[in-house]
Formats: structure tokens, C-alpha cells, sequence
């Protein structure tokens, strides 16, 4: 079973045991995983340069994390293809990701954000594929993955 998110000309479904933090909504949407990974879908002007959007994000987390390796990539997901970077850092004793997808959509870019435990990232980006590729669909009923 899932969860379905339909406001701000947002559409995206997300696992049942995930908990949604709407509370910078318009701008900015969370789900939140049971295991602390989390999905974030944040709405940018579609006349903001990759770069900028990219350039902020690495700063934030440089000042999170001073050990930070950045590596650009490429994903297609529902046949869309996005943009984005992967940010892998060290916090305490464990090793973490962060990773930005941008989606150049109709009326703006949107920017898709997930961080997990690198330990915990093969079980979950499953699911932070599902609730991206149920962003890109609209509103269909496909199911998602837990």
C-alpha cells in the first residue's frame, strides 16, 4: 500500500510507512523513511541554471560535512532523463549519500533530493525511484515499491 501527495501542483505517491513533512509546502515537500533516508521534492524557477542549483546544494553540505566527494550523473527514470550530482560524505563512522536529481518540467524545475546510510542505500533507492517515477507519471496508479 501507498501514500498519495496532491497539492501545489505536486502529484507523487510514497510508501505507507513513510512520513510526510509538508510543512515548507509550497516550496518544498519530505517524506520521511523509517531508517532516517529521506526524499525531498523542491520547486525552482524553470530559468535557474543547473549549475546554481547544484553549486547551492554542494555548499550546504560542505558546510555539514568537510569530506565531501561530488561525482555529476545521469538518470532516466519513466523515460525522462535528469540531471544531477551524487554526494557521497562520512559522518561519524558511517558513510552516507546524498544525491540531486533535476527534472525540467512544464512550468519549472523541480528538484529531487535523497540522502541515506550507504549501508541502507540498496534497499531504499528502490523506493526513492518509485516515488520519483510516480512524480514524473501524475496522477496514474501504478504501484509504487515499499
Amino acid at each position: 500500500m501507498h501514500k498519495s501527495y496532491d497539492r501545489n501542483n505536486l502529484f507523487f505517491s510514497f510508501p505507507e510507512t513513510w512520513i510526510l513533512d509538508d510543512e515548507n509546502a509550497p516550496d518544498s515537500v519530505t517524506v520521511l523513511g523509517p531508517d532516517g533516508s529521506f526524499w525531498c521534492v523542491r520547486r525552482e524557477s524553470s530559468d535557474t541554471p543547473l549549475e546554481s542549483v547544484f553549486s547551492q546544494a554542494t555548499d550546504a553540505m560542505r558546510q555539514e560535512y568537510t569530506e565531501l566527494e561530488v561525482e555529476s550523473t545521469r538518470d532516466t527514470i519513466e523515460g525522462i532523463t535528469l540531471a544531477g550530482i551524487d554526494l557521497h560524505f562520512f559522518c561519524l563512522d558511517l558513510t552516507g549519500t546524498a544525491s540531486i536529481r533535476v527534472w525540467d518540467a512544464e512550468d519549472a524545475k523541480l528538484v529531487i533530493f535523497t540522502q541515506a546510510e550507504d549501508q541502507q542505500l540498496q534497499q531504499i533507492e528502490s523506493a526513492f525511484n518509485a516515488i520519483t517515477a510516480s512524480l514524473i507519471r501524475g496522477r496514474d496508479d501504478r504501484p509504487i515499491a515499499n
